[in-house]
């Protein structure tokens, strides 16, 4: 189990890296109560974190409008964040979640505005 673990924080900590010295919350809960799947996020991950057709920045701000949708509250900020330190600017996050909204309904502001509102006062300051 030991080894398990140790390699659930290497996998996480470089995961961290990848998204610009992020490591969401929901991902450390997940390390310390399951290691195992937590390597296995880390691992599927990999897609997000690096420019194929879709270049990572574009990824993530899919993924955000995605978990908006889904009404993943804790997963707004998330992605949003990682999708800024990928590039994004206040107006890409924005229209992204516009087109959430239009193919989620007007609830997804409501799941998704404390994030939002989260990510850009940390941004303004």
């Amino acid at each position: 189990m030991e080894e398990i673990r140790k390699k659930a924080e290497e996998d996480v900590k470089q995961l961290g890296c990848d998204m610009g010295g992020y490591v969401p919350e929901t991902l450390t809960c997940i390390k310390k109560h399951h290691p195992g799947l937590a390597s296995l996020i880390s691992s599927m991950d990999q897609v997000m974190v690096r420019d194929g057709a879709l270049d990572k920045k574009t990824k993530r701000l899919i993924a955000m409008a995605c978990v908006a949708v889904r009404m993943c509250d804790d997963c707004v900020y998330a992605q949003a964040k990682v999708a800024k330190n990928f590039g994004a600017t206040k107006d890409e996050i924005i229209e992204a979640m516009n087109v959430a909204v239009l193919t989620g309904g007007v609830p997804t502001w409501s799941v998704a505005k404390h994030g939002i509102e989260k990510l850009f006062n940390e941004w303004d300051e």
